[in-house]
């Protein structure tokens, strides 16, 4: 189980990184960009509590 701590990390992680994914031009970092982006987001939502995000920029 993720710690609320670490969760908090993940939500402003999984910002920057789709700052990135929208700014980038380079297909193949924008496609490592977004499996990085669903990851956290499996791992965020699988935490299950009120910081929970459902943002899909696909």
């Amino acid at each position: 189980m993720v710690k609320e701590e670490e969760k908090v990390v993940f939500v402003y992680e999984l910002d920057k990184l789709q700052h990135e994914y929208r700014k980038c031009t380079d297909l193949s970092m924008r496609q490592q960009i977004r499996e990085d982006i669903a990851l956290l987001q499996k791992v965020i939502s699988n935490s299950g509590n009120e910081l929970d995000r459902q943002d899909n920029i696909f």
